[in-house]
């Protein structure tokens, strides 16, 4: 058997200037742009969070404000501003007072124990002068009994 073979020649198309579009090229873009959609809607969810959370903080302190307005903090603070600045005062003198009684205190301390000791040096002194009257006059009522009839009471 004799097997033939047709050939037909042809002319290879020319490729076309453009874009081929496949499966695996449309896939890739779809995900591409679904993510992309993702997370741009995460993003806006976050900002919008924080714009929320600003505001929020903006009408509290505007809250705040006006019921410290109303509540008369303020005057509230000066006061306390002026008590914090006289009881600052207040200590100062205090501390002035309190080192003049601790001054006064030492110097009564210092007269005191002077006064304890001139009083025991005298009362020394004191007491050797009596016994040297007691000498004295125990020798005198010798003599007188030696030398008259002079009894010693006692």
């Amino acid at each position: 058997m004799i097997t033939t073979k047709t050939v037909i020649a042809i002319n290879p198309s020319t490729p076309q200037a453009g874009l081929v579009v496949t499966l695996e090229g449309t896939n890739l873009v779809l995900a591409i742009l679904i993510s992309t959609i993702g997370l741009l809607g995460i993003f806006a969810k976050i900002v919008s969070r924080f714009n929320a959370i600003t505001n929020e903080i903006r009408d509290l302190r505007e809250d705040l404000n006006s019921h410290a307005i109303a509540e008369g903090h303020a005057k509230l603070l000066e006061q306390v501003k002026v008590l914090q600045k006289d009881l600052a005062a207040l200590d100062k003198r205090f501390d002035i007072h309190l080192q003049d009684y601790v001054n006064h205190k030492d110097a009564a301390l210092l007269a005191l124990n002077g006064n304890d000791e001139k009083i025991e040096h005298k009362w020394e002194r004191t007491e050797e002068l009596f016994k040297e009257q007691k000498a004295e006059i125990k020798d005198l009522q010798k003599f007188l009994q030696k030398h008259q009839s002079f009894r010693i009471r006692e």
